[in-house]
């Protein structure tokens, strides 16, 4: 009886251990089902405050981008007398933008930016208007030597952006409605860009949200003969705030154009006539390769 009675102790020890294994399995569930479920609690009110957040903060964000332009006019303050990684180097390559850079670049006359907006408040932001901030010119200092990039090829774009202008000769510059540069007659002996009315007549809405809506703009700046530095504000609503808020541009918070000068020191030009030919870059002596600009404007 002793021994009958001993094994069915040791039969009974596996029927217990299988019990506690399951208890402990399902005590780590019961653990587990409660982490996950405070981890997404955790996790939504992360959104919550990071919504929260946003809602406090600036009612758009800006991102600075490449625009849909060509510039073919730039300019060094000083003269040039050894084109080193310059002579042979592909224009929108490293080692071009490397000598652009040492040497302080502008680009003359006129430039572009892109900025593509995107709301950061739920429901519906309007974009108002545009204008530039801490703007200082004065006569060009570009006149050391002038440089003609090499021919690029152009990708096409699918969405146009909205393009502005402001004529920073003015007063007080305004955004403007960009028409574009018009093909010169040989004859006028000037490239003639046509710019209109007011490019905020009508508010541009953009809806918030998690998939909120984004504007691009391309900007454009005419300087006339003097250099200009300068940053870009846009006025946005937002429910009932109205505000001025600074956007990035892709020299930065500011952007500088140098103006026309009537004669440089130095002039470097590009051999090759198409994208596909061998680039090698000339230095001459003291000259002007561009066409004064012109502008042709419409009222206000």
């Amino acid at each position: 009886m002793a021994v009958i009675g001993g094994l069915s102790a040791l039969i009974g020890v596996p029927g217990a251990i299988l019990g506690v294994w399951y208890q402990d399995r399902s005590t780590k569930s019961g653990e587990d089902s409660v982490k996950i479920a405070r981890e997404a609690e955790d996790r939504e009110k992360g959104e919550v405050e990071e919504d929260k957040k946003k809602e406090a903060g600036p009612p758009i964000a800006s991102v600075a981008g490449a625009p849909g332009f060509y510039g073919s006019r730039f300019a060094f303050p000083d003269r040039t007398a050894d084109l080193g990684e310059g002579k042979s180097a592909l224009y929108g390559t490293e080692a071009y933008s490397t000598w652009f850079e040492k040497n302080r670049v502008a680009p003359v006359g006129v430039a572009a930016t892109r900025v593509t907006l995107s709301p950061l408040h739920e429901g519906t932001v309007v974009v108002q208007n545009m204008r530039l901030s801490g703007l200082k010119c004065q006569p060009t200092r570009y006149a050391g030597t002038a440089v003609v990039p090499p021919p690029i090829g152009d990708g096409g774009e699918e969405m146009p952006p909205t393009e502005i202008a402001f004529d920073l000769t003015e007063p007080v510059p305004r955004p403007r409605q960009h028409e574009g540069r018009v093909v010169s007659d040989p004859a006028a002996k000037a490239e003639v860009w046509r710019i209109k009315g007011n490019a905020f007549s009508k508010g541009i809405y953009l809806d918030g949200g998690k998939q909120a809506d984004a504007r691009s703009f391309d900007l454009y700046f005419f300087t006339g003969n003097k250099d200009c530095e300068f940053g870009v504000e846009v006025n946005v609503t937002s429910g009932t705030s109205d505000g001025w808020y600074p956007v990035k541009l892709s020299g930065g918070d500011k952007m500088r154009v140098a103006g026309q000068a009537k004669r440089y020191e130095s002039v470097v030009l590009p051999t090759n006539a198409a994208p596909e030919d061998p680039v090698q870059n000339k230095l001459r002596g003291p000259g002007n390769p561009f066409q004064p600009l012109k502008l042709e404007k419409g009222p206000f």
